[in-house]
């Protein structure tokens, strides 16, 4: 009974939070500026939530998240941000970690995390890692129900389990649509299902899609990808990239999503079109998030 009334209430909550899409930022690449200016910026852009890292390097560790993750929420919220969900590293119900860092959150009013990451276990594994994931998942769906918060499976591509969306819909389908979700990631999409795949892969999971990621991509020449012989994707601005970002958004809002959407600005390293400084990386995520604003408003 208890565990119905955790679910009940996470759906009211969250049918509360989501009378629009909410527009935020991943805060990957701002580690290092301090959250008062990370503020004052985002809400420069009209941007009044953020997606904050909680895992190892983030802006919250997991083993101090019980004081930092507070102390992170209140001084975000003086300068008139929340935080709209949390990126973390979860991947196991049973690690000791996992509970304080889920609590905790919902403790403070964050009532979305993304999950973290299974690394494909190499040629002839899909099928066992296929069950051994879906345990996994039904572990977090019933610790998730208690805490009373969604998680959401991010698809990536490349070496990670996940990669093609027909593995997700296959360890979602016995696990309560309440507290587990697709973290819904369409450039990764694009990626591993060029040409139509991201499309059929959309029409399999779109109604498990809790959560959307934003970014783009472009194909260039270079070292290899994965398996790809010749060109690998760079990470590039949205008005630039290959993602079939309005007919995504057109699904989306035919199918009624009304989750977080959190802006990937992966705009530093050698996976991106240039090595951005923070403030560059401020710059082009405001022009990114004008870009998309138009999309959502076709």
């Amino acid at each position: 009974m208890a565990h119905e009334i955790g679910v009940a209430k996470l759906s009211v909550l969250l049918t509360s939070e989501s009378e629009l899409m909410q527009l935020m930022v991943f805060s990957k690449h701002l580690v290092g500026l301090p959250l008062d200016e990370v503020a004052r910026r985002l809400k420069a852009m009209n941007i009044d939530a953020i997606d904050l890292t909680v895992r190892p390097g983030g802006h919250v560790e997991p083993e101090r998240v019980e004081d930092e993750l507070p102390r992170a929420a209140t001084v975000l919220g003086q300068g008139g941000v929340r935080i709209g969900m949390i990126t973390t590293g979860i991947t196991d119900a049973h690690d000791p970690l996992t509970s304080k860092v889920l609590r905790t959150a919902a403790q403070l009013g964050i009532h979305y995390y993304k999950l973290g990451y299974y690394t494909y276990q190499g040629f002839g594994t899909l099928r066992k890692q296929r069950l051994d994931v879906s345990a996994k998942l039904r572990d977090l769906a019933t610790l998730n129900r208690e805490v009373v918060i969604h998680g959401g499976f991010h698809n990536h591509s490349a070496n990670l389990f996940g990669a093609s969306l027909w593995d997700v819909a296959h360890v979602l389908q016995d696990t309560d649509p309440a507290v587990l979700g697709v973290y819904f990631d369409a450039a990764h999409a694009t990626v591993e299902g060029g040409g139509q795949g991201w499309l059929m892969a959309l029409d399999l999971i779109i109604d498990r899609i809790t959560m959307l990621a934003v970014k783009d991509f472009q194909w260039v020449e270079g070292a290899f990808y994965a398996g790809a012989r010749r060109n690998r994707p760079q990470w590039c601005p949205l008005a630039d990239g290959t993602t079939p970002w309005p007919q995504v958004l057109q699904h989306l809002h035919s199918a009624g999503f009304h989750g977080p959407v959190s802006l990937h600005s992966e705009y530093q390293g050698k996976e991106s079109f240039q090595d951005l400084s923070v403030d560059e990386v401020f710059e082009q995520t405001a022009l990114d998030a004008d870009v998309f604003r138009s999309w959502m408003k076709k």
